[in-house]
C-alpha cells in the first residue's frame, strides 16, 4: 500500500490550551499598554503640577503673594493638597493646607443654594417678583442718561418697564449699581462707607433707594444682588440668614471650619490679607490675628455676597456635593433638580456674563450661582459646561462635571491682577489630568 499521510484534528485539550495561552498573551499585552498609559499619565500629572508649583514659588519670591495653597480633586479622590510660603509674613507663620482664608465672592454659590432650597421647599419660585418679599424694591428706576457736573454725577432715570425677579438676583441681572461693574461704582461706594457696620436689612433698604443700571433681565453687571437674596432668605424662612445656612448647608455637610465670623482660637489658622504696597512688596489689609475684623469686628453683616471664611477641604466638600447632584455621604442635601439649576446657564445667549465683553464672543453664561463656559475658546482650556467663580481676596475654583475635576486655589492678596498663578491655575490643573 502506498504511504499516506494522515492529518489528525487537534484534540479539544490542545484547543483549550492554545486559547488560554492566546488569552493570556492578549491580557499581558493589554496590561503592558495599560501600565504604560498609567505611567505616562502619572508622569504628565506630576510634571504639570511641579511646573505650577514652581510658578507659585516665583509669585512668593516676587512678593506678589505671601503664601498659597491648592487642591486638585479628580474622579473621587484628592490628587494634590499642598501649601507654600507664609500665612503671615511678620511672624513667618507658614501657610498650611488647612489654613483659614476669606472666601469673599466664593461665598455666593453657598448663599445661592440657600435661596434655591426655599424653592425646593415650595415657599418661593425663582420667577417671583422681588417686591413680593421685599416691598422696598417695588418701583425700580432705570438710569437712561448719565453725566457729571463739577464732579457730581447727574442721573436721568425713568420707571423700569419690568419688575426685578428672584432669578435676576442669582444671575446678576437685576441691574443694581456695583463697585465691580457698570458705571455707577462711586454711587455704590458712597452709599456704603462701612458696609460691615450694618445688617442685611439695612443693606437692602439702602440699595432699594438707588437707581438700577439697566432693565431687569436685560443686562449683566456683577454686583451686590446675592446680599439681597440673603435678605429674602431671612424674610421667607423667618430666621437669620446665617442660621439658615448653618442648619441647611454647613451642618449637614460637616463644614465645621466654614464660618461668617471667627473666635480668638481661630486666629492661629487665619491667613493675613495683604495688598500690594506700591513698592514691589505687600502691606497688611486685615491681619491673621485676634485683631482681624473677622474676630474683633462688629459681627453684624452676614454677607451672602462675600462673608464666609473656610479651608480648602471644607470648600471641596461643598463642591463635591454639587458635583454629586446634591448628595453627601449618602444623604441628599439638595434635590438633583435643584443642583441642575446651578449647572445650567440661566442667562439669555445674547448676554455675556463676564466683566468684559471678550470681543463679543458671548462665551460665558451664568447659572444660579456660577459662571459657566458656553463655548470653548483659546483663552482657556476649560471645556463647555465647566462652572467656576472666584473671590476678591484672591481665591479661585472651578468644577468640570464631565471630567469630575475640581480645582481650588487660595491666597490672600487684594487686588490680585499681578498674580500670574491665579490666571493660569485652571489650565495647569486641566493639563495635569488630560492625556497627552
Amino acid at each position: 500500500m502506498p504511504l499516506m499521510l494522515v492529518h489528525k484534528k487537534p484534540s479539544r485539550v490542545f484547543n483549550l490550551l492554545f486559547m488560554k495561552k492566546l488569552i493570556c498573551l492578549i491580557i499581558s499585552f493589554g496590561l503592558s499598554f495599560g501600565l504604560a498609559d498609567a505611567q505616562q499619565s502619572k508622569k504628565n500629572l506630576n510634571a504639570n503640577l511641579t511646573a505650577f508649583e514652581a510658578e507659585i514659588q516665583k509669585d512668593i519670591e516676587g512678593q506678589k503673594i505671601a503664601g498659597a495653597a491648592y487642591l486638585l480633586y479628580h474622579k473621587g479622590e484628592i490628587i494634590r493638597l499642598k501649601a507654600f510660603g507664609y500665612a503671615d509674613l511678620a511672624t513667618k507663620r507658614q501657610m498650611q493646607s488647612n489654613s483659614l482664608f476669606r472666601l469673599a465672592s466664593m461665598t455666593k454659590p453657598i448663599a445661592t443654594l440657600a435661596l434655591l432650597l426655599l424653592q425646593e421647599d415650595g415657599l418661593i419660585n425663582m420667577n417671583d417678583r422681588l417686591d413680593k418679599y421685599l416691598p422696598v424694591f417695588a418701583k425700580p428706576k432705570v438710569v437712561v442718561n448719565q453725566d457729571t457736573l463739577l464732579g457730581t454725577p447727574i442721573l436721568q432715570t425713568e420707571a423700569a418697564k419690568h419688575p426685578i425677579l428672584l432669578r435676576h438676583l442669582l444671575t446678576h441681572q437685576a441691574g443694581f449699581v456695583s463697585q465691580w461693574g457698570g458705571t455707577l461704582g462711586g454711587l455704590y461706594l458712597g452709599t456704603y462707607p462701612d458696609v460691615n457696620a450694618h445688617d442685611l436689612t439695612h443693606f437692602s433698604n439702602q440699595l432699594a433707594k438707588l437707581p438700577i443700571s439697566h432693565e431687569p433681565g436685560e443686562g449683566w453687571i456683577y454686583g451686590p444682588s446675592i446680599n439681597v437674596a440673603s435678605r429674602v432668605v431671612e424674610v421667607v424662612s423667618g430666621i437669620p440668614f446665617q442660621d439658615f445656612v448653618q442648619q441647611r448647608i454647613l451642618n449637614p455637610l460637616g463644614m465645621t471650619a466654614t464660618k461668617f465670623f471667627l473666635e480668638e482660637t481661630d486666629a492661629a489658622r487665619l491667613s493675613t490679607l495683604y495688598a500690594p504696597d506700591g513698592q514691589a512688596g505687600l502691606r497688611v489689609l486685615d491681619p491673621g490675628t485676634v485683631s482681624s475684623k473677622l474676630i474683633s469686628g462688629p459681627k453684624v453683616f452676614y454677607s451672602g455676597s462675600g462673608g464666609l471664611v473656610s479651608t480648602l477641604e471644607d470648600y471641596l466638600t461643598f463642591c463635591v456635593m454639587i458635583l454629586n447632584e446634591g448628595k453627601h455621604q449618602g444623604k441628599q442635601i439638595a434635590k438633583p433638580e435643584t443642583i441642575a439649576l446651578m449647572k445650567t446657564d440661566q442667562v439669555p445667549l445674547s448676554i455675556n456674563a463676564h466683566y468684559t465683553d471678550e470681543g463679543r464672543q458671548l462665551a460665558e453664561g451664568f447659572t444660579f450661582g456660577y459662571q459657566i463656559v458656553r463655548k470653548e475658546t483659546n483663552k482657556t482650556l476649560k471645556r463647555k459646561g465647566t462652572i467656576s467663580w472666584s473671590g476678591a481676596t484672591g481665591p479661585i475654583f472651578f468644577i468640570d462635571p464631565k471630567e469630575q475635576l475640581i480645582g481650588i486655589y487660595q491666597f490672600q492678596t487684594q487686588p490680585h491682577s499681578q498674580v500670574g498663578t491665579r490666571k493660569s491655575f485652571a489650565d495647569w490643573m486641566i493639563k495635569a489630568v488630560r492625556p497627552e
